[in-house]
């Protein structure tokens, strides 16, 4: 890792949230943290054969310090089923990537069409799931539904927005399970507080609701029956692993109602877009009463994302890069 690093007001959200949040990013100083980078990354020309760009352009803007003209660009944060690349974007892919991975068939067709080289390999992100058969001791036939906070500050607001909507879903099926799946950078006991609720070993729990919690995510979605996630990442990991997931946009800066609407265009019908904890809900309670649906909706999330693999794909892609085949 390299200096300087800082953690934004809004996490690196601010020009994706609106005016507001970007301002608050500048007023916390962004324009001179990105010059600060871009000055350490121009440090690094002629260290490596290779630099890889994983991100949107402004990723890309930033690597091309260390290397103009030569970086790897995976466009893992755009789709042109979401948020299409616009022409100055595609201009600066031009002259800044050598070659691109994008996350999908139909971007790596788009990047074709202009002339730009790029490859469809596989999507990243299904490669950053370690399984480990854990069944998290949870009766075999039972219906679960995952809850997914996110990793970042707004986590325990997001997940008092998770336990409302769990709640109303308990008083109509008592008999379902509930997981967490938390991030290392959430710590339990303060996630707990905030919302008001008590950790009992492996359990939080609100009056009648009990929830287990777990670090480990890629169990957790295989287990579930229905996700219901105010996350970025995780809430498209689990839909690639065919699990619709109901999803309610938090009052923090990056799960915001215009993150949802992008992830839902992303997705397409693996994700049930929502409101409020009522409407989240309503929308749990119907998946769970219809097999069809769940598995249609799954059925959407696997051909979104696609299947694990892309990551050896590109190590080969760059070792070629690397010794010149």
């Amino acid at each position: 890792m390299l200096d300087p690093r800082r953690t934004l007001p809004t996490a690196g959200f601010g020009f994706r949230t609106g005016p507001r949040a970007a301002w608050q990013d500048l007023r916390a100083g962004w324009l001179s943290l990105t010059m600060a980078q871009r000055r350490t990354l121009r440090a690094q020309r002629g260290r490596y054969r290779v630099v890889v760009a994983i991100g949107d352009v402004f990723c890309l803007w930033m690597a091309s310090a260390a290397d103009p003209g030569r970086v790897v660009y995976v466009p893992t944060a755009k789709s042109e089923y979401n948020d299409p690349h616009r022409g100055f974007e595609l201009a600066l892919v031009r002259r800044l990537a050598r070659v691109s991975f994008p996350r999908d068939e139909r971007t790596a067709q788009r990047f074709r069409e202009v002339g730009l080289a790029a490859d469809y390999v596989g999507n990243l992100m299904m490669d950053c799931l370690a399984f480990r058969g854990e069944d998290f001791g949870l009766p075999q036939d039972a219906p679960v539904v995952l809850l997914l906070p996110g990793s970042r500050a707004d986590a325990a607001a997001n997940f008092t927005r998770l336990l409302a909507a769990a709640e109303r879903v308990v008083q109509a099926r008592p008999e379902v399970y509930w997981l967490a799946a938390l991030s290392p950078t959430v710590e339990v006991g303060r996630l707990a507080q905030a919302c008001h609720a008590a950790v009992e070993g492996d359990w939080i729990t609100r009056g009648g609701l009990r929830v287990r919690w777990t670090g480990n995510f890629a169990d957790a979605a295989v287990r579930a029956t229905v996700v219901l996630g105010t996350s970025g990442t995780a809430n498209e990991q689990a839909a690639g692993l065919g699990k619709p997931v109901v999803a309610i946009p938090g009052p923090g800066p990056q799960f915001t109602r215009k993150f949802l609407a992008l992830q839902a265009r992303l997705l397409g019908e693996a994700v049930v877009p929502t409101r409020d904890p009522t409407e989240a809900a309503q929308a749990v309670l119907r998946l769970l009463d219809d097999v069809g649906e769940r598995t249609r909706r799954g059925e959407v999330g696997r051909a979104r994302m696609g299947p694990p693999g892309a990551a050896e794909r590109m190590a080969d892609r760059v070792l070629a890069i690397c010794t010149g085949r």
